[in-house]
């Protein structure tokens, strides 16, 4: 009789365990944008937060907690609790610490479910207008008659177009010396004003200044003309000699604390394919220059892994002092 009654207790216990499972999400979610309002990933983490909201029917709460390059905020989703309600909008930020700081305070492809990718954002190659050049060909010729280099301004150490413009250095052998700003909007006035020789920019942040000549571009950081600017050319295609596989960009994923089950994960996934899916989503990502990215939580992991091991070896062959 005991054994039989423990056996039913044992039961019920399983299925409200398991009932206690399935209903996930029944309270608010915090997604975390590691980075302050008004940024492209802000921006991009509150229309994630709405269409969320409205796919899980429970609140998407965004939460913005900035500090050293995005570790302040990753570090708070590390240390949450694994139940699917804290999540991490993270950036190509996260990648480069990886590679650059020494101690970030946790290991972005093993601290981390992966659950999706989001969107990416590619990088232009711009120069002051006064400089005297217009294209990729020319940038080059005027670095054989510059031996002292080229100042190149970025939103910072460690930032993507800070990084960028390190590749362009290896891949071609052209001379920079880097002057990080504290964000995008002061590097961009430095080479408006002619502060800084070169920079490279999100299109969402270039593209006034370029389409009011205040700055000249030269070429689209990516493998192929990007379909929102099919103007203008590729840095691969004016110099597929040296920078056959230039492909430089700012993207987003969407990840949660190690731990968090795999049937939550499996569930978010889905829901991130249909919302990078809809038009209105896609279309107000064009808006922001920006193309959807979803990825198998397997194929986000992978993206993650492959990216950090890149700016290792960047940070290596640049001989960059580590932050």
């Amino acid at each position: 009789m005991k054994k039989s009654l423990r056996l039913v207790l044992s039961t019920v216990l399983f299925g409200v365990a398991s009932l206690a499972q399935a209903a996930w999400p029944d309270r608010p979610i915090s997604l975390i944008v590691p980075f302050p309002p008004g940024g492209s990933t802000d921006i991009v983490g509150r229309l994630l937060g709405k269409e969320l909201s409205n796919r899980l029917g429970v609140t998407v709460m965004v939460e913005n907690r900035p500090g050293a390059a995005g570790n302040v905020g990753s570090r708070y989703v590390v240390n949450a609790k694994p139940d699917g309600y804290t999540l991490l909008v993270a950036t190509t930020a996260q990648t480069i610490g990886a590679a650059i700081y020494k101690s970030p305070g946790y290991d972005v492809t093993a601290d981390f479910e992966a659950i999706s990718g989001i969107n990416d954002g590619p990088l232009l190659l711009m120069t002051r207008p006064d400089l005297g050049v217009t294209n990729m060909q020319e940038l080059l010729e005027l670095s054989k008659r510059t031996p002292q280099g080229f100042s190149v301004g970025s939103a910072g150490n460690g930032s993507s177009p800070h990084m960028a413009a390190e590749v362009l250095s290896l891949a071609t052998g052209m001379k920079i010396v880097h002057v990080p700003f504290q964000g995008a909007a002061p590097a961009m006035n430095a080479l408006i004003g002619g502060q800084v020789d070169l920079g490279f920019d999100l299109i969402l942040g270039a593209r006034p200044f370029v389409e009011e000549k205040r700055v000249q571009a030269i070429g689209m950081a990516t493998l192929e003309r990007y379909p929102l600017f099919p103007h203008l050319p590729t840095l691969a295609g004016q110099s597929p000699d040296k920078l056959g596989d230039f492909n430089e960009s700012a993207w987003n994923v969407l990840l949660a604390p190690k731990g968090t089950p795999a049937d939550v994960v499996e569930t978010l996934n889905a829901h991130m394919k249909v919302i990078l899916s809809s038009e209105h989503v896609r279309a107000r990502l064009a808006e922001m220059s920006n193309v959807p990215i979803w990825k198998t939580p397997q194929e986000t992991q992978a993206f993650i892994e492959e990216d950090v091991e890149k700016w290792k070896r960047i940070v290596r062959e640049a001989n960059l002092e580590k932050l």
